[in-house]
């Protein structure tokens, strides 16, 4: 689905009461009337293409990463407002925060659109039912998904089935919803992707969601709602779906882990949802690529330089030093990539990096971790073919979930509420991922709770899947799972061992050596926040209960002072 339509907007109606557009997040932009555009079958695909591209861009531009990866202590960088995910510090002014939830609501209202005014209008002009129900699929998987990631950054939230009836309703008090329940909104993602599941094919040329999809994502929500109400009925469920997604799919694994995040991978057996990514306009494109990478040397646009895996997690890599996948994770000194800077023959990474030609001009510096990241990153447009723009547009697809997520699952979802499990079918799922994407070990029964976040931490990485991981360790177990956020290390960084070594009457060619020597730097604490080093440990990234969800932004909750308010349950009975 490399040529996305222009994402559609249709116009609900014009809005004269201030502050309900950004509530519900419907943006009246082009004013298409349903009943003259859905008349025909290729009109109304192309309609339900838009909800696979830029109606995504406010939450996976940075939100869906600093959430996911940077907020669970994956990834490091400590910079204005995004560096208040990684210190713990994310307040309802927090611009981010508000883009994510804005993004995440415009899914929502997009699948509304479909939902609510495609099928009448498609009947009336002659579209078969058959296409009308996959439409209806398509839209209500994506609904799911977007509440999913409401419910797990915020907890409670509104549910909007039909913007348009509380809108045109006449009464001022339908524009402003109560918050409902987390598990009121596991019960609608339920009900949602269920449907989906039941009416989606089986297979999908275009790289769109199919029956496999929503089964993959009901074992995710079913294993999450478990984990939250403690209900083991929902366990079963888990490992049914996720059981059938494995066994009865004939979806395989993708075999080389190098290139999974690259283009040549997009769409690929392991992709069950990937947000559609390509070379055009601002919004249309996968922008990790210039968020992530460290420099000029491998970017045409980059804003990566400060940002890195942290020490906790270069740790638990170098566990299993010969994890093939650690390569293609992150980048530390000595690793080459002939597929980036390939005017120079590659790429070799490098702490410090200074001009052959003029040993005082610093090309790329050190950072805090030694390390920069590689997923996702994949280079110039000259080394892609074309396939980087200026835009923050790469056109790497973004997976939100890959047939491996549903293979782990299947093991979380055999474990129940236990701490445990031997189940020989769980054990071996796990170690198939392990072995076709080269982490050179295997797990053995039986597998503990702990075990298994590890391991997912180490698949996923900056996939935006770690703090998901730790909600659900924490709907289990609350006391473990903040001991484990609160065990990262994530204030300690690698410092020059400036008091150790003399570099008086070194040359600027013996300073390069030093700088690219991991025995240079030391493991300390960070530093203190007027920028000073004191050399004693400063660690104000504590987590406690209250960390666990992050508070409604600001800009909504004055718009809507109701959100303030307790949640209510969606459902009468």
């Amino acid at each position: 689905m490399k040529n996305l339509f222009k994402i559609i907007y249709f116009l609900i109606v014009v809005m004269t009461m201030s502050g309900c557009d950004d509530f519900l997040t419907v943006v009246p932009q082009d004013s298409l009337v349903a009943e003259n555009y859905y008349t025909s079958e290729a009109n109304v695909r192309a309609n339900t293409a838009s909800l696979y591209g830029s109606v995504w861009w406010d939450f996976h531009s940075q939100f869906m990463w600093l959430a996911g990866d940077e907020l669970a202590g994956d990834l490091y960088y400590t910079y204005d407002a995004e560096g208040q995910f990684y210190y713990n510090k994310v307040g309802a002014g927090n611009k981010f925060n508000n883009t994510g939830w804005e993004g995440l609501y415009r899914v929502v209202s997009f699948s509304n659109s479909i939902i609510n005014d495609m099928p009448s209008s498609a009947r009336e002009n002659g579209v078969s039912e058959d296409v009308i129900q996959k439409a209806l699929g398509e839209a209500r998987y994506m609904r799911a998904v977007a509440y999913y990631f409401i419910a797990e950054n915020w907890g409670e939230a509104p549910i909007i089935e039909n913007a348009t009836e509380l809108i045109t309703s006449g009464n001022v008090a339908d524009i402003y919803v109560n918050k409902h329940t987390q598990s009121s909104l596991y019960r609608f993602m339920c009900e949602d992707l269920e449907f989906a599941a039941g009416i989606l094919p089986k297979t999908d040329e275009e790289g769109r969601v199919t029956k496999w999809s929503a089964l993959g994502m009901l074992a995710k929500v079913y294993v999450t709602r478990g984990a939250y109400e403690g209900n083991s009925e929902y366990f079963s469920l888990a490992k049914e779906y996720a059981r059938q997604v494995i066994e009865d799919s004939n979806l395989a694994l993708y075999d080389n882990f190098s290139t999974m995040f690259d283009v040549e991978a997009n769409n690929c057996s392991e992709s069950l949802f990937s947000i559609q990514c390509m070379v055009g306009n601002y919004g249309d494109g996968n922008s990790r690529n210039v968020n992530w990478s460290r420099g000029s040397r491998i970017a045409d646009q980059t804003w990566g330089a400060g940002k890195g895996p942290t020490i906790s997690l270069q740790e638990l890599f170098e566990e299993h030093p010969n994890d093939a996948r650690r390569k293609w994770t992150y980048m530390t000194y000595g690793d080459n990539y002939e597929n980036m800077d390939k005017a120079n023959g590659g790429y070799t990474y490098q702490f410090s990096y200074r001009d052959p030609e003029d040993l005082d001009t610093q090309v790329e510096s050190t950072n805090g971790m030694l390390a920069h990241i590689k997923k996702y990153v994949i280079g110039k447009s000259a080394d892609t073919g074309g396939q980087v723009g200026t835009n923050q547009d790469a056109g790497n697809n973004i997976y939100v979930q890959r047939l491996s997520d549903v293979y782990f699952l299947y093991a979380e979802a055999s474990m129940g509420l236990s701490e445990t499990t031997s189940d020989a079918a769980a054990v071996g799922y796990i170690n198939k991922v392990l072995d076709t994407h080269g982490a050179g070990y295997n797990v053995s029964a039986p597998l503990t709770y702990i075990d298994l976040i590890k391991e997912r931490r180490k698949e996923f990485a900056f996939e935006a899947n770690s703090w998901y991981d730790i909600k659900r360790y924490y709907y289990r177990n609350n006391t473990a799972a903040i001991e484990y956020l609160n065990s990262m290390k994530r204030d300690q960084l690698y410092v020059f061992d400036y008091n150790s070594i003399d570099q008086e009457g070194l040359s600027t060619a013996d300073k390069y050596v030093l700088e690219n020597d991991r025995n240079s730097y030391i493991i300390g604490w960070e530093t203190t926040d007027n920028g000073e080093w004191d050399g004693e440990r400063v660690n104000n990234i504590v987590f406690n209960s209250s960390s666990m969800y992050i508070s409604l932004p600001a800009e909504v909750t004055t718009k809507a002072p109701i959100l303030l308010e307790g949640a209510v349950d969606y459902y009468s009975e």
